[in-house]
């Protein structure tokens, strides 16, 4: 038998192709038994082959399934080597790239997690984290660290005047000073809006020069919007383990030490150790503090507005808008309750645009409704003396599209006392495009004339304690003619507060005084009842003066 017809007859036809496209070949016979041999040969050889590459299959794929199951437990340092370029190399390729991405992603996923999304600082998580180890690190070797709490002095302003983009931009330049200011082994965090978290190495000495670096940092103002912002920080330090032995105590006396720096001016100031009555109070106001600031975002503030009459012609000639708080628990609260912390705090310098803004709306409506009525607001000693003051005044008025006349601030007589070359420059500015200026609570300081004349103001606002009991009263009738007699040879107007009855109208009237306010007129009143107030006498005194100024002597 040939090799031909033999491979034909053991193995098929594509061994019998194979044998007969050897060229030259010469006919070979082969006995069938020597032929089966060489088949069982070759058979064995080829399982043999097949036993060790199936061997080598199942040590790849093991290879594929090991790295896959420690990428599932997190460990994502395990990679193939990729030798072949069959199937399974392209397999084990797939499995490394795999692994490689869930890397990435669970790294962006951890740092989403721990930092600020706007500033790329660590965030509230993150801080928390290190400040336990710092806390567990001193412990142990009885070390020292210092937890300082930053403040933004004006970033409500920016964000209600320039829109929240500018505040963004404004916050990013703001970490990016921060971070630069502080040595790699302190630890900058934002806990949310424009408070930020400090965490210093060292003591009390190594808190205070950092803290002067920072405030030094700031010193250059940032550009938004084609105009420099100064750029002020109030901080607040406790160190450990002096101020406190953990986290929420060193924190809430670093907060503490932050407004009590927004309340000096200072800067920064540092954690006093207090008596345990007092530790309570500043607790309380320090949740009180926080609940102001949660009530400005929700919008629990509200303006009611007192009336005033023009004693010359009888009719309501303004309001001052007076603040109140709906607090959730304690119900309607007057600003006695809450304005002397805000001040304090420098909460104020987030209150006031606000109050100037509702007011400002306020007047908008009124010349809506065609009532020539001028609504006056109050302003603190600290707003006066914030640099940009003027200019949020005049950006509140001009987005309002409002008649500079038809607003009136109200400033106290210690307020105008101050002075400071900052008060100043802003009584003129904001007096210079037409916002009518008062000095409320006059004659009780001890302002001069010399002191009246250099102030840009259009009013004075003679204080309730003198015009209590005028008409029995022989001194406190003196001190309000005094008074009415003052703002008459300086150009000034002069506004009564405080009365109660019909005689002290009259008194006021006889003397010259130009308006009065009280509750013999009205109580103050939500912006809607005002509006009806105000309407149903105007239209009362166009339809009978007579009538109208019966109920006006009524009361």
């Amino acid at each position: 038998m040939s090799l031909k017809a033999s491979a034909i007859a053991l193995f098929g036809f594509v061994a019998a192709v194979f044998v007969a496209r050897l060229p030259g070949m010469p006919a070979i016979h082969i006995h069938p038994v020597s032929l089966v041999m060489m088949g069982a040969v070759i058979i064995v050889v080829g399982a043999f082959g097949g036993f060790v590459s199936m061997l080598g299959l199942r040590r790849r794929i093991g290879q594929v399934s090991s790295m896959l199951a420690q990428a599932e437990a997190g460990n994502y340092a395990a990679r193939i080597s990729v030798r072949r370029r069959d199937e399974i190399g392209l397999l084990a390729e797939r499995a490394n790239g795999v692994s490689a991405n869930a890397e990435q992603r669970e790294k962006h996923m951890t740092t989403s997690a721990m930092t600020d999304s706007l500033t790329g600082l660590p965030n509230r998580a993150l801080l928390s984290n290190r400040l336990d180890q710092m806390i567990a690190k001193a412990g142990r070797e009885a070390g020292q660290f210092a937890v300082a709490v930053i403040d933004l002095d004006r970033f409500k302003w920016v964000n209600d005047t320039l829109g929240h983009a500018a505040g963004d931009f404004l916050l990013k330049e703001v970490a990016r000073r921060l971070r630069s200011a502080v040595r790699g082994s302190d630890t900058v965090a934002r806990l949310g809006g424009d408070e930020f978290v400090l965490l210093i190495n060292g003591g009390l000495s190594q808190a205070r020069i950092v803290a002067d670096h920072l405030l030094q940092a700031m010193k250059v103002p940032v550009q938004l919007q084609d105009q420099g912002v100064d750029v002020s920080l109030s901080i607040g330090i406790a160190v450990f383990p002096e101020h406190g032995d953990n986290a929420l105590t060193l924190m809430r006396h670093a907060d503490t030490a932050m407004y009590d720096a927004k309340r000096k001016r200072s800067g920064k100031a540092e954690h006093k150790r207090v008596d345990n009555a007092k530790g309570v109070r500043e607790r309380e106001q320090l949740s009180l503090l926080g609940e102001m600031r949660v009530a400005l975002e929700n919008g629990d503030f509200l303006l009611v507005y007192q009336p005033k009459l023009d004693l010359n012609t009888g009719l309501i000639c303004g309001v001052e808008g007076l603040i109140r708080w709906k607090h959730p628990k304690r119900g309607m609260m007057p600003p006695g309750q809450f304005i002397p912390l805000a001040e304090e705090s420098g909460f104020m310098r987030e209150l006031t645009p606000w109050v100037v803004r509702e007011g400002a709306r306020f007047a908008a409506r009124l010349r809506d409704l065609e009532m020539n009525v001028r609504v006056a607001v109050n302003v603190s000693t600290m707003d006066l003396e914030d640099g940009g003051f003027a200019v949020a005044v005049q950006d509140i008025i001009r987005s309002m599209a409002l008649e500079p006349g038809r607003l009136g601030l109200e400033i106290t007589e210690t307020g105008v006392l101050s002075e400071t070359e900052a008060a100043l420059r802003n009584l003129g500015r904001i007096s210079s495009f037409g916002v009518k200026l008062s000095v409320d609570d006059f004659g009780t300081g001890y302002s001069s004339l010399a002191q009246l004349q250099k102030l840009k103001v259009d009013e004075l606002k003679i204080d309730r304690s003198f015009v209590h009991n005028m008409t029995t009263n022989r001194g406190n009738a003196t001190i309000v003619k005094s008074t009415i007699d003052l703002g008459r040879k300086l150009g000034l107007s002069v506004v009564a507060e405080g009365v109660e009855n019909a005689g002290e109208m009259r008194a006021l009237a006889s003397m010259g005084c130009d308006e009065i306010q009280g509750f013999f007129l009205s109580k103050p009143l939500p912006a809607d009842e005002v509006i009806d107030w105000i309407q149903t006498r105007h239209a009362l005194h166009d339809s009978s003066q007579d009538q109208y100024f019966k109920m006006l002597l009524a009361g």
